[in-house]
């Protein structure tokens, strides 16, 4: 027992100062930041307001309310901006708004629908709503001075680039409505969801057309 004794107070012996060391050090890191945290609390609470500080103090009503204000970024430098770059903020683009384009009649069309046997059948009239590029939409909108022919060269030119893609208009929306069973079509759900697929296609095969609503104008099941 006393040799065990022994051997303990030999490495509380050995290992004691250490702990001693320690405590010293973390006594007087305690003692440097209470000191450091004073002087930083003096130089807010007594320093003038212009100078930085981390933040302000205001006293307000009578009974001398303290108010931690934070410090303004107003005399803080600003980044510039790069050449090049505008300095206001970046315009959002707008999305179109159906009722604003151009509607272009793509005629009825008769299909077989998916379902089991291939005994029925739709009859719909499909018409799209496109936006066309600013200066079609502009020879949309103008009036024609007396004396200037009516059809505008701007106009004439988009209308037969959109005729020339009238066949891969005609087969995407051909190839979605037949791909359909009654069952999915014949809700309001079911119609919606057809309109978008319709022109989630139609945008992904002919982006330049930028169809931004599908209409039916007859949609009739047998």
């Amino acid at each position: 027992m006393k040799a065990v004794t022994g051997i303990f107070s030999k490495i509380f012996g050995k290992v004691g100062p250490i702990f001693k060391s320690i405590g010293q050090v973390l006594q007087g890191i305690m003692l440097i930041s209470i000191f450091a945290m004073n002087v930083l609390m003096g130089y807010i609470m007594f320093a003038p307001d212009d100078f930085p500080k981390p933040f302000y103090l205001s006293y307000a009503g009578q009974g001398g309310t303290t108010v931690i204000v934070a410090p303004s970024t107003a005399n803080l430098p600003q980044p510039t901006a790069k050449a090049g770059s505008s300095a206001g903020p970046k315009a959002t683009e707008v999305p179109p708004v159906p009722g604003n384009g151009k509607i272009v009649d793509t005629g009825s069309k008769i299909v077989n629908l998916a379902d089991p046997g291939g005994r029925r059948y739709l009859r719909a009239t499909v018409a799209l709503e496109v936006m066309p590029p600013e200066e079609v939409l502009a020879a949309m909108n103008a009036t024609p001075k007396a004396g200037e022919a009516a059809a505008d060269p701007v106009l004439t030119t988009y209308t037969d680039e959109l005729n020339k893609k009238m066949p891969i208009i005609n087969d995407t929306i051909t190839t979605a409505l037949s791909s359909k069973t009654f069952e999915s079509i014949y809700t309001t759900d079911g119609k919606d969801k057809l309109r978008e697929e319709i022109k989630q296609q139609l945008n992904e095969r002919l982006p330049e057309l930028n169809v931004i609503a599908v209409y039916f104008t007859e949609f009739v099941v047998q």
